[in-house]
């Protein structure tokens, strides 16, 4: 019988099985990183009646792939030897709270023996071993490093969060951009001329969605939907995927090496220049964010109590 002791966050586990070690490397080469990739050619270049459709898609898999990429890198620093009891056992606010503490620097529980674990750490780490001059393995080492703390700060983006949850579950985000410019009125009431307007940004691609607010400090009963609205741009979400694929595949493959696979059966994958890490953010849709909406404050309404709601119910009946 074999047995893995581990944390997730700070949370401990004990994992066992008689085939533990097998099964881990099973649970590793089935993971499919080229289907990132694969989603970002299907939908890069799609005809305009389904454009909107395609951009969601990119959308969608861009989040599902920052989860999937950093639950193989957190499993790397806390289970390196089982992730797939890692990943069986994790929830989203584990994970959350781990990239928040490992790109903030602090402690965490791992088994690495350099601490604090930083992602700079881990992408040299995870790297070490490819087979390039060393400037091509310095900038390989450093682009994903980089690439990694970017990735982290989306990650972690409440606003992207809200916007991924709210497309994942009942599409309930309506596909389309904003375009924002304001500019001072000679007449108040009546909106400046276009001349007079400055442009802050837009983009044709973006979602607009609800977001429950509370109105009341400390009642979650009563509350109100507000309005947020996202702006995309395609070609940083297409070139993410791909790097996220190629992120998601060389943490596959150190994990493979780790638990007993040849280092020469594990393919590692780079982009063929360095400039090439800084595709996802290289152009700028301006605003990205925005949430405009009527105020409401405690003044404005007389909150319900469980009862008062409850009792609606016979009223209706």
């Amino acid at each position: 019988m074999e047995a893995v002791k581990f944390v997730i966050y700070e949370t401990p586990f004990a994992c066992w099985d008689w085939n533990l070690r097998e099964k881990n490397i099973e649970f590793l080469e089935g993971i499919d990183a080229g289907y990132f990739s694969y989603v970002a050619n299907l939908n890069s270049d799609v005809e305009d009646d389904d454009k909107h459709r395609a951009a969601v898609s990119l959308r969608l898999a861009y989040s599902h792939g920052l989860e999937a990429l950093f639950a193989l890198l957190c499993s790397a620093v806390q289970a390196p030897q089982c992730a797939v009891g890692w990943v069986l056992n994790y929830k989203n606010t584990d994970l959350l709270s781990l990239v928040r503490k490992i790109s903030n620097e602090e402690s965490v529980y791992t088994k690495f023996k350099q601490t604090p674990v930083t992602w700079e750490f881990l992408a040299k780490y995870i790297h070490s071993g490819l087979s390039y001059e060393e400037d091509k393995k310095i900038w390989i080492q450093k682009g994903f490093g980089r690439l990694w703390t970017l990735f982290a700060g989306e990650f972690v983006d409440e606003n992207i969060t809200r916007e991924y949850n709210c497309i994942k579950h009942g599409l309930r985000a309506r596909p389309g951009g904003f375009h924002l410019a304001v500019g001072q009125e000679d007449t108040p009431g009546v909106p400046a001329p276009a001349e007079k307007m400055t442009f802050l940004g837009g983009s044709t691609f973006g979602s607009s969605y609800f977001v429950k607010e509370y109105i009341i400090p400390n009642d979650k009963r009563n509350f109100r939907p507000r309005r947020h609205s996202r702006n995309w741009s395609l070609h940083n979400l297409t070139n993410g995927l791909v790097l996220i694929a190629m992120s998601i595949n060389n943490v596959v493959s150190w994990l493979r090496g780790v638990n007993g696979v040849p280092m020469s059966k594990c393919r590692f994958e780079n982009p063929v220049s360095e400039d090439l890490f800084e595709e996802p953010w290289k152009e700028s849709v301006g605003v990205d964010h925005a949430s405009m909406d009527l105020v409401i404050t405690t003044e404005h309404v007389t909150p319900f109590s469980r009862e008062d709601i409850l009792r609606s119910y016979q009223e209706t009946q």
